[in-house]
């Protein structure tokens, strides 16, 4: 993964550091080895290896760029806002919701959000999903955005629709024809009468039949909207 690299045609990408290491010790890769860079906004380019080198004890790998796709974002954009699990399972939720494809993740904060992650953590999460992207080969890295209130996160946008997860609604996570489709999870103990009748006529809908740990319904949330995307856009 080559954050922010513009991987052009015909250009030569050096690889220092960790990723070479990987590559080189892990992976095997050898030189006159075709392998897929990205750059985590988009770009996926395949590159043949023309040297593989260990100096001052840091791994450095250079590779001819040979062709180059450029892949736009998947409609519509999955996102959940969720409250923060406790402790490593925070973690764990990021890495799962960047493998299901989810678009970006925000803190949400309820009247019984417990964890609200401080700027170290958050970019510790940042870091996750690069990791994360790295290992599952997406295109485009997930996002991490700042937390946002529960009274924000209702609020109408324009192509925005936002559902709810709560286990009296209707079962499914329909994601219409919005551009964007927003998942709300709550804490543990959930979303409180107040938030729920703030909360109005926006679509509550049920993820299964048991009640499930914040970081399960996230991630599950997100794989329901992203399969129901998919066989729309197959439609």
């Amino acid at each position: 993964m080559l954050r922010g690299e513009a991987l052009e045609s015909g250009g030569v990408v050096r690889v220092c550091g960790e990723e070479a290491q990987h590559a080189a010790r892990v992976k095997r890769v050898m030189e006159g080895d075709v392998v897929e860079l990205l750059n985590g906004a988009g770009v996926v380019a395949s590159a043949r290896v023309a040297r593989i080198v260990k100096e001052g004890g840091v791994w450095a790998l250079d590779a001819r760029v040979e062709g180059v796709v450029r892949v736009e974002r998947a409609l519509p954009r999955v996102e959940v806002w969720s409250s923060a699990p406790k402790g490593p399972r925070l973690e764990d939720m990021i890495d799962g919701l960047s493998q299901v494809g989810c678009a970006l993740w925000r803190p949400l904060l309820c009247e019984r959000t417990v964890v609200d992650p401080r700027e170290g953590k958050m970019s510790r999460l940042e870091r996750v999903a690069v990791e994360s992207a790295k290992q599952c080969a997406r295109e485009w890295i997930m996002e991490i955005g700042g937390a946002i209130e529960f009274e924000r996160a209702i609020d109408p946008a324009p192509g925005r629709r936002v559902l709810i997860a709560d286990g009296a609604g209707e079962p499914g996570v329909p994601a219409g024809s919005a551009e964007v489709v927003v998942l709300l999870v709550g804490p543990e103990g959930g979303f409180s009468e107040r938030e729920l009748g703030v909360a109005g006529s926006i679509p509550r809908v049920r993820l299964g039949s048991h009640t499930m740990r914040i970081e399960t319904a996230a991630v599950v949330g997100a794989a329901m909207l992203m399969g129901g995307a998919c066989r729309e856009a197959a439609r």
